[in-house]
C-alpha cells in the first residue's frame, strides 16, 4: 500500500466533505472521486394511471454498506409534481400495478410464508391482504375487469435430484442462466388468481407441462376470458432464441400454438378483440438480427397472416406501446435509444437523441420513459405526443433522483467528434479534464464497450468522470458491430471481432494524438464483455499501451461456447459450433489467447464469479498466461457479481484498483501535470 496515497486520500476526502457541509447541495465539485458511487441513487419507472393522473416509482439508495439497494416507492401527483411516500424500504413492497379503472393499487411484499398480494387504494390507503403465495409472485398483470391477477413465477418440475448449495444435476442446457442462476429444475409458469375467491391457478407452462414451456410474457383479452403468453421450449433453452406464441383459458387448459415462427416472438400486447401485436424476428441465432412489431388476429395465428411495422426502421428496437393503434418502441439511433412511432408512412423518431431509454409506458398520448444520459445516471421524462409542434418531442424530467447529487460531485460535458476510417464514420465521444492547457499531453484512456452489439453515447458510466477527475481523458467510440447506425454496420462485426473494429478503435486513437492532446507515451485501454475481449486481442497486437484494464472478458472462442449459457450467441457470430468446418478457422482467428505469447501490456483483469454469459475461465486463462511470462497482472475476483460490477462497495473498490493500476503503469513516477517525483493529489488506495 502506498501510505503517501493513502494520507492524501483521507485529506481531499475530508476536504470534500468539509466543503460540501459549508456550500450546501448547490455547489459544484471538482469532479467525481470513487466514494461518490455510494451516493448515487437508482430509479424504476413502475407504473401510471390510466388517466395520467400520477404515476408510481421507485428510487434505490445503497446502504452504508454499500452491499444492499434499499427501494423507496413514491407516488407522483403529475397536476401538482408532489410526491406521496407509499412505501419504506422497511416494508418489502415491490411491483405496484395500477387497477385498469384507476380505482385501486395491487402490490407483492416478501412474508415468511411466501410472498404476499396485497391491494389498497390509490392514495395508499385501505391496505388489506388478499393471499399468500409459497411459489413466490411475479410482476402483476391486472385483467381488464380488474376482477383478477396473472403473473409469471418459477414452477418445481418435482424430479430434480440435486440439492441447493450441495449438488447441481443437468440435463440440460436450461440447468442456469445469467440473472436466473441455478435453476434447480424449474421453469416459469404463467398464474392467475381469482380475486372473488382468492383462488390461485397454475394455468400454462413449466417443467411438468407438455410441451414443458418456459415463460416469458402475457397479456390479457379485451374481454378478459383469454391470456396470450410468450413461451420457450425447453427443448430450445441455451441453444437458440425460437419463442413462440400461445393461447390459453383464464382457467386454463390445454395452450394453443399461435406463431411457428423459428426466430423469437416476445412481448405480445392482446390491444384489440381481434389484434395481438408482438415483437417478431426471424433468424433463431442472431439476437441483434431485424425485428418487425407484428399483429395477427388470434383467431387464426399466424398463418392467418401478418400485419408488420417497422421493417424499414433498419436497426435495433426493444420494448413497444400501442397508442392510437400504432406501435411506438424504443430504437437504436446514433448511440441512443430514442422513441419511435412505426406508423403507416414509415418510422418516425420523436425524441431528439442524447438519452438511453429502457422502458416505456403510455396514458393516452402521455409517453413516460426510463432512461439515462452520459452525464445523468437515470430519471424518469414524460413525452407529450399531444403538443402542437414537429418532432423532435421535448423529453422533460419529471423525476430525478441525483439531481442535488449531480450538482455537488460534478460531471465531465463529453465532446462529440466523428471521423472516417476506411470510408467508415466512426462517432465517438471525449471526456476531458478540466483546465489542459495549450499543448498539453493528456494520459488517455480508450474504452471499448461491449456487444458487440451494443453502443456508448446515451448512458451513464461512472469511470468516465472518475478518471478525467485524476488526470486522464476517456475516448469512447462505436466501431463496426455497433447498433444505432443500421443494420449492416451491425452485421459486418460476424466473423471478425478482432479485424476491422480493431482497426477501427485505434485509428481513433491515433486522431485524438495526431490533434496533440493525447500523449501517445502514456496510453491506457479498458473495456468490458466484448470490450474486454476486443481490449485482450489488441493488446497482441500492439505494444502501445501502457496498461489495459479488462473486465469479463475472455480470450479464447472455442473456451467462450464452451461455458455461455446462451450458445447461439457465438454461433451466429462465428458461423457454426467450433468443430463444424466452416467454423473452424473464424472461431481460430478470433481467439487472442493463441497469441497471448505476445502481450507485455501489465492487465488488471477482474470478473464476477456469478457470470454465466461470460465465464470466469475467460480471465482464469488470460491471468495464468501472464503470470507464466512474468507481465505484470492482476485479477479481482467478485463473489456475489454476476456480468458487470452493480454492488456499490464492489464498484468503489474496481474504481479505486482501476486508478492505482493506471497511475502505476501509465504515470509511473511522472505526475499528470509533467513533474516527476511526485503523486498526483487525491490517489486512493
Amino acid at each position: 500500500m502506498n501510505r503517501k496515497r493513502d494520507v492524501r486520500a483521507m485529506i481531499v476526502l475530508l476536504v470534500v466533505l468539509v466543503a460540501g457541509l459549508f456550500l450546501g447541495n448547490w455547489q459544484r465539485a471538482d469532479a467525481m472521486v470513487p466514494e461518490d458511487i455510494l451516493a448515487m441513487r437508482s430509479v424504476a419507472l413502475l407504473d401510471v394511471a390510466p388517466d395520467g393522473a400520477f404515476l408510481l416509482y421507485g428510487v434505490g439508495a445503497w446502504d452504508e454498506s454499500g452491499r444492499e439497494n434499499l427501494v423507496t416507492i413514491f407516488r407522483r401527483d403529475l397536476a401538482t409534481g408532489r410526491d406521496q411516500l407509499l412505501f419504506t424500504p422497511a416494508e418489502g413492497a415491490r411491483g405496484p400495478v395500477v387497477r385498469p379503472d384507476g380505482g385501486a393499487i395491487a402490490y407483492v411484499r416478501g412474508g415468511e410464508s411466501g410472498d404476499e398480494l396485497w391491494l389498497m387504494d390509490t392514495q395508499g390507503g385501505e391496505r388489506r391482504l388478499v393471499a399468500v403465495v409459497p411459489g413466490g409472485l411475479g410482476a402483476l398483470h391486472w385483467s381488464p375487469a380488474g376482477d383478477a391477477l396473472a403473473w409469471i413465477a418459477p414452477r418445481d418440475g418435482g424430479d430434480y435430484e440435486g440439492e441447493t448449495g450441495h449438488r447441481v444435476v443437468a440435463d440440460d442446457l436450461a440447468y442456469r442462466h445469467l440473472g436466473a442462476g441455478y435453476r434447480e429444475g424449474r421453469l416459469d409458469a404463467l398464474h392467475v388468481i381469482e380475486l372473488a375467491d382468492g383462488a390461485v391457478r397454475r394455468i400454462a407452462g413449466g417443467p411438468d407441462a407438455e410441451p414443458a414451456l418456459d415463460v416469458r410474457a402475457c397479456s390479457w383479452s379485451p374481454d378478459g376470458t383469454r391470456l396470450v403468453f410468450a413461451a420457450k421450449r425447453r427443448a430450445d433453452l441455451g441453444w437458440n432464441l425460437n419463442q413462440d406464441l400461445w393461447l390459453v383459458g383464464r382457467g386454463g387448459g390445454e395452450p394453443g400454438l399461435l406463431t411457428t415462427n423459428p426466430g423469437e416472438d416476445a412481448s405480445p400486447v392482446w390491444h384489440r378483440p381481434d389484434r395481438i401485436a408482438y415483437t417478431r424476428a426471424t433468424d433463431p441465432l442472431w439476437e441483434s438480427a431485424p425485428r418487425t412489431v407484428a399483429e395477427l388476429d388470434p383467431a387464426t395465428g399466424e398463418v392467418g397472416g401478418l400485419t408488420l411495422h417497422g421493417a424499414d426502421f433498419g436497426d435495433w428496437f426493444r420494448n413497444f406501446v400501442m397508442i392510437d393503434g400504432v406501435p411506438h418502441v424504443l430504437g437504436a439511433r446514433r448511440g441512443c435509444l430514442d422513441l419511435v412511432r412505426f406508423g403507416p408512412d414509415g418510422p418516425q423518431v420523436l425524441t431528439g437523441g442524447g438519452h438511453d431509454f429502457w422502458s416505456l409506458k403510455a396514458a393516452g398520448r402521455q409517453v413516460f420513459l426510463q432512461g439515462a444520459g452520459q452525464t445523468l445516471p437515470g430519471a424518469v421524462f414524460q413525452v407529450d405526443l399531444a403538443e402542437k409542434r414537429m418532432p423532435p418531442h421535448r423529453a422533460r424530467i419529471v423525476v430525478d433522483p441525483n439531481r442535488d447529487w449531480r450538482q455537488r460531485v460534478g460531471l465531465v460535458e463529453p465532446e462529440r467528434f466523428s471521423l472516417k476510417v476506411a470510408g467508415r464514420e466512426i462517432e465517438g465521444w471525449i471526456f476531458m479534464p478540466e483546465h489542459v492547457a495549450p499543448g498539453q499531453k493528456v494520459p488517455t484512456v480508450l474504452s471499448i464497450h461491449g456487444g458487440p452489439e451494443w453502443m456508448y453515447g446515451g448512458y451513464f458510466l461512472p469511470e468516465f468522470h472518475i478518471l478525467p477527475r485524476f488526470g486522464y481523458a476517456v475516448v469512447i467510440c462505436n466501431p463496426t458491430g455497433s447498433m444505432g447506425y443500421g443494420t449492416a454496420f451491425m452485421a459486418d462485426v460476424q466473423g471478425d471481432w478482432t479485424g476491422r473494429p480493431a482497426r477501427e478503435v485505434l485509428a481513433v486513437l491515433d486522431a485524438m494524438v495526431d490533434r496533440g492532446w493525447a500523449d501517445p507515451e502514456r496510453l491506457a485501454l479498458m473495456g468490458g464483455s466484448y470490450g474486454g475481449f476486443l481490449g485482450a486481442a489488441l493488446t497482441t497486437q500492439t505494444d502501445r499501451f501502457a496498461a489495459a484494464a479488462l473486465d469479463r472478458m475472455f480470450g479464447d472462442a472455442e473456451t467462450f461456447w464452451g461455458t455461455t449459457d446462451e450458445k447461439w450467441f457465438p454461433e451466429w457470430e462465428f458461423g457454426g459450433r467450433p468443430w463444424d468446418p466452416q467454423a473452424v478457422e473464424t472461431y481460430a482467428r478470433n481467439s487472442p489467447f493463441a497469441r497471448v505469447g505476445q502481450v507485455t501490456t501489465p492487465t488488471l483483469l477482474s470478473h464476477g464469479l456469478r457470470d454465466y454469459r461470460c465465464l470466469a475461465a475467460g480471465p482464469e486463462m488470460w491471468f495464468s498466461a501472464l503470470q507464466a511470462r512474468g507481465v505484470p497482472s492482476r485479477f479481482l475476483r467478485f463473489e456475489s457479481e454476476g456480468h458487470g460490477i452493480r454492488r456499490a462497495d464492489n464498484q468503489v473498490f474496481y474504481a479505486n484498483q482501476l486508478l492505482n493500476w493506471f497511475d502505476e503503469h501509465v504515470l509511473g513516477p511522472v505526475g499528470p501535470e509533467g513533474v516527476a517525483g511526485d503523486d498526483p493529489p487525491g490517489r486512493h488506495d
